[in-house]
């Protein structure tokens, strides 16, 4: 039994060791994780696999189908069929008594029957009556009935079919498409969550640096305060400092954890999963863009684009499907089928009886109350929205495009000026440092060289951020990954 324990005590300790193992995590690997694990990449694959269902559905429709079918009925009653039964020509009259033949000489004398050489039958007389009809009822059919066989139908033509398989042609391109859109954004908003994670650590160290030096103040202050070489309000001035720092340390290390959970969606991993970020916020500027050749690329590659002519096509097809409803339809019908008729007692005794047939049939609509000409307007009318919508979409692409552009040029500006703005607080600390060593400067002097020099660095880091999160949003726009 203790055995037994052990083993599970130890299995309970590695499942922890391995949750608890930080996955250290690269740009690209963060990438091919969101690829693999995210909600929106799985919908869009399902949407691919329902476009190619939908293909194999349309096909079938032009293909043979085939069914067999078998059954056995039983009748408790047959029902009678009432006729009227012809009665042979001249045997009764319609009271049952027979009719004679006489001659016009002689009324009333029958007229003898005769034998093939002419001479008279004594006993026999030709009878007068026309033909009885003698009502009767008859049963027809079998106490049991047994059938099984085979059917088919091939269509022909049949333009509805035609236009369903041109449909599902067009819709699958609409959805490698839209699958296309969805990875691309995917790429996007994993590139900007990562940047911001590596943005809110950033912000966390410079505010936690901040703080410290503050701490830092308060006690040197207290200190020349306690010695009486500086006033209260030093004293107070430097503890409100040191409450606001903190504040905003607590408020970054909140932004910190929720850019660490967008991140950890984003890529499809557990919220209580630990993370280590490998990459950095600087990166190398490009300043050669150019927005007419970042346009034409635009054009020609954007998923977005082809989604929207893919659309166009299945507008214009649906039209035709409509179309179809005034068209004829042809088909092939063929059956084969054996069947036995039998009494209760009489199965051994009955034999299944052959039958099969084949036909060609045509279905030519003539009117069916102007229904199909409201569809084929309200197809229109679709098809005419699909264009309008998608000169609309060009448009705001190119629009949002030149946004982007705007924004990587200014961002680039913001760097250059960010890092000589760095260079000039780094050498303001220092310089203030040196004076209140000499006894120059205040220490509220150094406080201020510090925070200013804090304050250029989250401006740098933030100039990253937007410059990295622009040029992720102009993959995007390009259709590059």
């Amino acid at each position: 039994m203790n055995k037994y324990l052990l083993i599970l005590v130890v299995s309970l300790m590695l499942i922890n060791s391995v949750k608890a193992e930080t996955l250290e995590l690269e740009l690209n690997q963060a990438i091919n994780l969101a690829l693999d694990n995210n909600v929106n990449m799985q919908n869009a694959q399902e949407d691919l696999l329902k476009a190619k269902a939908q293909r194999k559905e349309a096909f079938s429709s032009a293909l043979p189908v085939v069914s067999a079918f078998g059954q056995v009925s039983h009748s408790f009653a047959i029902g009678a069929q009432p006729i009227a039964f012809p009665v042979p020509f001249g045997v009764l009259d319609a009271n049952g008594a027979p009719i004679f033949y006489s001659t016009p000489g002689n009324p009333g004398v029958p007229v003898s029957r005769t034998d093939e050489n002419g001479v008279a039958i004594p006993g026999q007389f030709l009878q007068a009556t026309g033909i009885q009809m003698i009502p009767l009822e008859l049963a027809f059919g079998s106490d049991n009935t047994m059938v099984y066989g085979l059917s088919l139908t091939q269509p022909l033509f049949e333009g509805r079919v035609i236009a369903a398989i041109r449909g599902a042609n067009v819709y699958g391109d609409l959805a490698s498409s839209a699958a296309d859109v969805t990875r691309l954004s995917v790429i996007e908003n994993t590139k900007k969550a990562y940047f911001g994670v590596l943005l809110a650590d950033k912000m966390v160290s410079v505010m936690q640096n901040s703080l410290e030096v503050m701490q830092r103040n308060l006690e040197n202050v207290s200190a020349l305060y306690a010695q009486g070489k500086t006033a209260e309000f030093d004293v107070i001035r430097a503890d409100v400092q040191v409450a606001n720092q903190t504040t905003m340390v607590s408020n970054a290390r909140k932004m910190k954890e929720l850019a660490y959970a967008g991140l950890k969606r984003s890529c499809g991993l557990q919220i209580d999963q630990d993370v280590a970020i490998l990459g950095e916020l600087q990166t190398e500027i490009i300043s050669d863009l150019d927005l007419a050749d970042l346009e034409r690329k635009m054009i020609s590659n954007q998923p977005m684009l082809n989604q929207l002519e893919a659309n166009v096509k299945l507008m214009k097809e649906n039209i035709l499907m409509v179309k179809a409803e005034f068209m004829p339809s042809i088909a092939l019908t063929g059956s084969y089928q054996e069947m036995k008729s039998y009494n209760d007692d009489g199965f051994d005794d009955a034999n299944f009886n052959e039958s099969s047939s084949i036909a060609v049939g045509i279905n030519m609509p003539i009117f069916n109350g102007f229904g199909s000409t409201a569809r084929v307007q309200k197809a229109k009318a679709d098809h005419r929205k699909s264009e309008y919508q998608q000169h609309d979409m060009r448009e705001n692409l190119l629009l949002e495009l030149k946004s982007i552009f705007l924004s990587i040029k200014e961002s680039s500006r913001k760097i250059d000026a960010g890092l000589k703005g760095v260079t000039q607080a780094h050498k303001g600390v220092d310089m203030a440092q040196r004076l209140f060593q000499q006894g120059m400067a205040s220490q509220l002097q150094v406080l201020d060289a510090q925070s200013a020099s804090d304050q250029a660095e989250l401006g740098l880091y933030q100039a990253y951020f937007e410059y990295n999160s622009a040029r992720a949003s102009l993959a995007r726009a390009l259709g590059e990954e």
